[in-house]
């Protein structure tokens, strides 16, 4: 009986031990501010002048006095550090101006043919539309992930892209109405 008594104190305490560890944690965490030394906000400014500290460029903007490798104080003002002109490689712009492209709204007739250049997108909104091609490769479908070829139906809605010149939608003859196409880039109406 001895023996039971001593286990059931040992779990007892330890079991009030744990519990008041966990509290004491739980409290000094409650009590942390955003802000105080147990939680502190960095600002972008902060942030900025580290960097320039640690380029060797102290701080940005500062004008006062500053502490010589000595330990004497200079009582000049310094000047403002700027960043290098220079940019890294990886962001150098390209010389090559990319031009902005214009979403237009166009309607094919039937019987006429819209031809894209390179590059272009097509999204057939409504109407009957099939793929020409003047050769047996098509386009893309980049909405299905697959090619369409030559006199193959267009599902409304799906984003084409035309990777050469000489192909593009066409409205077949049979047709008794328009079809509306979006278009991104250059095309023709043939």
């Amino acid at each position: 009986m001895k023996k039971y008594a001593t286990w059931l104190m040992a779990t007892a305490t330890i079991g009030i031990g744990i519990w008041l560890g966990s509290s004491f944690i739980t409290t000094s965490n409650a009590n942390s501010q955003l802000g105080s030394a147990d939680d502190p906000v960095v600002t972008k400014s902060y942030v900025d002048q580290q960097i320039q500290k640690a380029l060797g460029g102290g701080t940005s903007g500062s004008v006062g006095s500053t502490t010589t490798n000595s330990g004497t104080k200079n009582n000049t003002p310094t000047t403002p550090v700027s960043p290098p002109a220079t940019t890294p490689a990886s962001v150098t712009p390209s010389p090559v101006a990319t031009p902005t492209l214009t979403t237009k709204v166009v309607e094919i007739r039937p019987g006429k043919k819209l031809i894209a250049a390179a590059g272009t997108e097509v999204i057939v909104r409504t109407g009957k539309a099939i793929v020409y091609s003047s050769d047996k490769n098509g386009i893309l479908d980049l909405t299905a992930g697959s090619e369409m070829g030559g006199s193959q139906a267009i599902p409304n809605n799906h984003l084409l892209l035309f990777p050469r010149d000489g192909r593009g939608v066409e409205v077949a003859m049979t047709q008794g109405y328009n079809a509306t196409v979006l278009v991104i880039g250059d095309y023709k109406i043939q």
